[in-house]
């Protein structure tokens, strides 16, 4: 079988990139991936070898405006030579989906990781309220008319998974999808091969540098809790360098904190590795691949009980679910602090857990409903 797999720029390390990327490598059919803009040196290594075709001129979105008008609304001029595909798999991070209004004539699946967060009810106002005052009208009608577009082109999908029991409940909350459409697929985790590291007294918060990450209140629990001898790693991708300076002037001399961006992969296993134990702070995130990633090396997660995270962190077992209150979170760590033997044993237990969510188990789940829906296709 011929799978055509289209996410809407490869340009990151992120989530949904992962999920493209082990999804092409693993599956037991051909597939060809397209993307309208694919930085090779910024996003995973792993594509070079991949058969990746590039939609357009392959250059750069430069803000949410041109974003929106290029790669969102400009996705209804592109057109996929879905003939030469047996299936097609639209991998839905935000405005992915508007591809499918005009490539639909094969059995079309959606792999939703998240509906477009600014166009989802409980992130719509503070979204607009960042926004520079001229530039909230433009942004405004903007969301507005792709909030009917969206409703459109889910439309053409004939199967629809999402990433989680958060991601399902915001889909049909908005209205865009019907439950009977609907299945949850956990994404994978690099849980493989995966080895426990020692207990060294640091708390690691790996994520992407972005502000909904909510780096900066790690830093104000990690301040308040007043740890002696251990210190704070946060470590990710720069992808917001303003941000990051905020993150740096949030720091005195005298903090045991760093920031680490834009490890490779080995100091990255290693930071994961022996860790004392894992932050995961996320704003409502869909799903959450680092409680899982965690787990893989040994080590529980102090996550916020909001989101994602209620999902893959079971509590008082492979982690800790706590309020994002930067005083709750403080409190979390001093009782992880205090007992390196509990903290040990979760860890084990979050160890066996992660097992359950290996890429492999992944891509075969993906296979089977790609095949599932080619079948009833054909059978009319």
């Amino acid at each position: 079988m011929d799978l055509a797999i289209y996410h809407t720029w490869l340009k990151e390390k992120g989530g949904a990139e992962k999920v493209v990327l082990e999804s092409a490598k693993r599956s037991e059919h051909d597939v060809t991936v397209y993307t309208q803009f694919y930085d090779e040196d910024e996003t995973f290594e792993g594509f070079k070898n991949l058969d990746i075709q590039v939609l357009g001129s392959n250059t750069a979105p430069r803000n949410f405006i041109d974003q929106g008008l290029r790669f969102g609304l400009g996705s209804l001029l592109r057109k996929i030579p879905l003939n030469d595909h047996d299936a097609f798999l639209v991998s839905e991070a935000g405005i992915g989906s508007l591809i499918a209004l005009r490539n639909n004539s094969v059995p079309t699946l959606c792999y939703c990781h998240t509906p477009l967060r600014a166009a989802l009810p409980e992130f719509k106002d503070r979204y607009l309220s960042e926004q520079p005052l001229p530039l909230k009208p433009v942004y405004w009608t903007g969301i507005k008319v792709y909030d009917q577009l969206e409703k459109q082109a889910w439309k053409k999908f004939d199967r629809i998974l999402v990433n989680s029991d958060t991601t399902k409940r915001r889909t049909l909350k908005k209205g865009i999808a019907h439950d009977e459409k609907l299945s949850i697929i956990n994404p994978g985790a690099d849980v493989e091969g995966n080895q426990e590291g020692v207990f060294e007294k640091y708390f690691l918060y790996p994520s992407r540098f972005r502000r909904y990450k909510r780096q900066g209140l790690a830093i104000k629990a990690f301040k308040e809790a007043d740890l002696e001898d251990f210190k704070l790693v946060l470590a990710g991708s720069n992808q917001e360098p303003e941000f990051v300076e905020e993150l740096r002037e949030m720091i005195d001399e005298e903090d045991s904190i760093e920031i680490r961006t834009d490890l490779p992969g080995d100091e990255w296993k290693e930071l994961y590795r022996n860790c004392y134990s894992v932050l995961f702070l996320a704003e409502k995130e869909d799903w959450g691949i680092i409680p899982i990633e965690a787990g893989s090396h040994g080590k529980l997660t102090i996550a916020v009980n909001e989101g994602g995270p209620k999902e893959s962190v079971l509590e008082d077992e492979t982690g800790l679910l706590v309020d994002p209150k930067s005083e709750d979170i403080a409190e979390a760590m001093k009782v992880l602090a205090e007992d390196e033997e509990k903290t040990r044993e979760m860890g084990t237990r979050a160890r066996e857990e992660s097992r359950k969510y290996s890429w492999g188990n992944f891509s075969e789940k993906l296979d089977e409903e790609v095949e599932k829906l080619v079948e009833e296709k054909e059978d009319g």
